[in-house]
């Protein structure tokens, strides 16, 4: 993307998050008080990483790798977030800490770890989606719900698909630590709706229409752990070739980032 494009779509974001806080832009005093207040705290997880490459599509001979578009859309994301003209009519600046910022291996465990012991406000983990079909596609999130019946036969099956931790006291744990998580349900549930909204909205502006496949709960490892505010979000389909296509584009990464950004402002106003 050219630094021209970059500019235009960043004051136009600028904007745009002004007219959603109802504030003037010339409002300085605002910011000088965001600098001095106590941050948000938003830690961004790239999906996979290292050896693990998450899903896999292939253009050509060229393979492209989920973990490397998941990373591309994060970055994008922490710079946004992290620009006090974002966070200025929030009253409080954003302090963003990232799982990983590189190709590298990182564990479920570390991953909760680090939003847990940050004492994050939001944990927020960017993925994209894959199906046998590759006519499937649309924009599909995540919020933690431990809540149904069947709550410990998932937790089992998420531990031993997805954790080291292989023994009985391990999923004992996992079934604990599930209620520990139950008073960030709601402002999971929150904040998950307001990314998946202000997603759907980013790519309307753009006159883009990708399907909403709606906001879900679920047991996902990843989630539960972080026992804080958690959303995963799987924007488009890495399977489905049109919107690989779209996926491709630095720019278009951009307009991702640019829909989580909104939406976790919105959030974010909320706390």
């Amino acid at each position: 993307m050219s630094t021209g494009i970059s500019i235009i779509k960043l004051f136009g974001s600028i904007l745009l998050l002004l007219n959603i806080f109802f504030i003037s832009p010339d409002n300085t005093a605002l910011a000088k008080k965001s600098a001095a207040a106590h941050p948000y705290i938003v830690v961004i997880d790239p999906g996979h990483g290292g050896e693990d490459t998450g899903a896999v599509a292939h253009v050509g001979k060229k393979s492209v790798y989920e973990k490397e578009l998941s990373l591309g859309i994060a970055v994008r994301l922490g710079k946004v977030l992290s620009d006090p003209r974002y966070s200025a009519p929030l009253g409080r600046p954003i302090k963003v800490i990232f799982t990983r910022e590189k190709d590298k291996a990182v564990s479920l465990e570390e991953r909760s770890r680090i939003a847990h012991d940050s004492k994050a406000d939001l944990f927020v983990s960017v993925h994209l989606n894959s199906n046998s079909s590759r006519q499937a596609g649309g924009v599909e999130t995540y919020f933690l719900n431990n809540t149904d019946e069947k709550s410990s036969d998932k937790l089992a099956e998420i531990e031993n698909k997805t954790s080291k931790r292989h023994n009985k006291k391990a999923s004992e744990d996992l079934i604990l630590k599930s209620v520990e998580v139950d008073a960030a349900v709601e402002a999971s549930r929150s904040a998950a709706n307001f990314i998946h909204k202000s997603l759907l909205e980013e790519f309307g502006r753009e006159q883009l229409h990708f399907k909403s496949r709606g906001v879900k709960q679920a047991l996902l490892y990843v989630l539960l752990d972080a026992e804080v505010p958690a959303v995963l979000c799987e924007p488009l389909f890495i399977s489905n070739p049109d919107e690989l296509q779209f996926l491709q584009s630095g720019e278009n990464r951009q307009k991702i980032a640019e829909g989580f950004a909104i939406g976790i402002l919105r959030f974010l106003a909320t706390r």
